[in-house]
């Protein structure tokens, strides 16, 4: 589907809009929100224009080798399902309840209002779930998530990658994401030491404390029982004497 640039088209609000300019008015923030983070870029293009090494996983690799020719295919691969986000997310923004986008970009089951509605939902919140939470844990574990082309779809894909000069530079909520992890890094092999120690404390008072005392209570009843059994047969035997 091809946009000229006099071609326009309506928006939810049934307002003619020019769509050449309408998306590129949003080149600001598909330029910070997807095409800047996409992760070694310049590192792809080197190796395929100029075949320098890839490091990875600290280790360097000419560009003719395996490792390096697998890691380029999923950097490939990465940067193209990037690009194909960067170029349709403006136009479902402004246009997804076109009929003609529709058409030509909309699967049969998202044609619906409320169905492009649910999934622009989901897709929203899916994306601050990714820059507050998930962006700031990838940045403090030190990887990539890479999204790569396989048979059965797309699948992720993580790679090691040294981040600590944007682990410097994150701020509120991302900041309160790493200072969260590291805490947890931090208090959780402690806190199950102490859940280990207490649950060894309790089981041994119950085992040798609650269970003697229940086992004097439960001998003491047995004793209680066979000294009345006693006392019984001994009247017994006294009033047949009689």
């Amino acid at each position: 589907m091809e946009f000229p640039p006099g071609d326009s088209l309506r928006d939810g609000d049934r307002r003619r809009l020019p769509v050449v300019d309408v998306l590129l008015g949003d080149a600001e923030i598909v330029q910070a929100e997807i095409l800047d983070e996409i992760p070694q870029v310049s590192e792809l293009i080197s190796s395929l224009l100029f075949q320098t090494d890839l490091v990875i996983d600290n280790a360097t690799y000419a560009a003719d080798t395996l490792e390096a020719r697998s890691r380029t295919e999923n950097l490939l691969d990465n940067l193209l399902i990037a690009l194909a986000n960067a170029v349709i997310q403006p136009l479902l923004n402004h246009f997804a309840n076109t009929e003609e986008v529709k058409q030509k970009f909309f699967d049969y089951h998202l044609i619906a209002t409320r169905e492009i509605e649910r999934f622009r939902n989901n897709l929203s919140w899916k994306y601050r779930l990714k820059k507050y939470f998930q962006a700031p844990q990838a940045i403090f574990e030190s990887r990539f998530d890479l999204f790569v082309l396989s048979s059965p779809g797309i699948k992720k894909q993580e790679i090691y990658a040294p981040r600590s000069h944007e682990l410097v530079q994150l701020g509120g909520i991302q900041l309160a994401v790493t200072l969260a992890l590291e805490l947890q890094d931090a208090i959780a092999p402690r806190l199950r030491s102490a859940v280990a120690f207490i649950g060894s404390g309790i089981v041994y008072v119950l085992t040798n404390v609650v269970g003697r005392g229940i086992g004097l209570i439960g001998r003491g009843i047995l004793q209680g029982i066979g000294s009345a059994w006693q006392d019984s047969r001994s009247r017994k035997s006294s009033d047949r004497m009689k």
